[in-house]
């Protein structure tokens, strides 16, 4: 549901688009190759969009964010004040809207007519964002094809990292693995990119090299071990490490790649496969077997070229 609820709200708040930027889980999405071997690993899923806003957004005499949003069908949430909602069938469809608002670290800012929830880390995600392409069919069954800014690689890490070292969620852990590994212009690249978040006083950075040097320093601590379980799950008491065959492991791999909303439910509902040990070390290996955050952060040399 996600992609389809991006494309109906891009598709209605075009007089914000240069103030805007797509954050959160979908993320990975646009920025990442996915393999489709039946050993690779899930694609990342999840069942919100989260918007990035500059504090000054405004429509000026053409509008408002909010009677754009209830355009499309979405209604403020009575639960939560800085979230809009649409409900599709028996589901909701969330949109979450973030804004820098220096020194404040939390709370909430007015932007435009809307409550926002303050991030610190926004600005530069607005200020480095990739355009991309997307197409698909929206919440309306409309054919969509249009162009997103998408927070790059090195400001997406530093708000990974910092919301992990924050709550520690699974989703959070598997989503800094897979783009490591799998951003499209290298893991190179990628590393490099979230160095240059320290240079560019990126106000989250220092709180996200703690949580890379504390949380991520070996295979066994927590954001390796997290990630692992977020596609794996666990075994249940009693069940033998052979109980599960090859056949039904790899079932349970085309249903968590087909279907973005059963990955993103996947610590909830603990997928029941085998920590099969080949398995399970591929997202912890991946910090020792292809380096580390802290290397470029330390002044490890890239190839600019590989940039371009």
């Amino acid at each position: 549901m996600a992609e389809p609820a991006l494309l109906t709200v891009w598709s209605g708040i075009g007089s914000y688009h240069e103030d805007l930027v797509l954050v959160g889980g979908l993320v990975p999405q646009y920025l990442c190759r996915h393999p489709v071997s039946a050993s690779a690993l899930p694609r990342p899923g999840t069942l919100d969009v989260d918007l990035g806003i500059a504090l000054g957004a405004t429509a000026g005499q053409y509008g408002s964010l909010s009677a754009d949003l209830k355009a499309q069908g979405f209604r403020p949430s009575e639960k939560f004040p800085t979230r809009f909602e649409k409900q599709i069938g028996i589901y909701p469809v969330y949109i979450d809207f973030l804004v820098e608002r220096m020194p404040a670290t939390q709370g909430t800012a007015m932007v435009d007519d809307i409550p926002a929830n303050i991030l610190p880390g926004i600005d530069r995600a607005l200020a480095t964002a990739r355009l991309v392409t997307i197409s698909g069919t929206d919440l309306f069954g409309a054919q969509q094809k249009l162009t997103v800014r998408v927070c790059e690689a090195g400001t997406f890490l530093v708000l990974k990292l910092r919301a992990f070292a924050r709550r520690q969620q699974p989703k959070d852990a598997f989503d800094i693995v897979y783009t490591l590994m799998h951003y499209d212009h290298g893991l190179g690249v990628a590393t490099a990119a979230f160095a240059e978040e320290g240079g560019a006083k990126n106000p989250a950075f220092a709180e996200a090299l703690e949580c890379l040097k504390s949380q991520f320093q070996s295979e066994n601590a927590p954001g390796p071990v997290r990630a692992a379980y977020f596609v794996f799950g666990e075994v249940l008491a009693g069940e033998s490490e052979d109980s599960f065959s090859t056949d039904k492991r790899s079932n349970q791999h085309m249903r968590i790649r087909e279907s973005p909303s059963f990955a993103g439910e996947a610590p909830q509902q603990a997928i029941r496969l085998r920590k099969d040990a080949d398995q399970l070390r591929r997202p912890r290996d991946h910090w020792r077997q292809r380096g580390r955050l802290e290397g470029a952060v330390a002044g490890q040399s890239f190839d600019p070229a590989s940039r371009r």
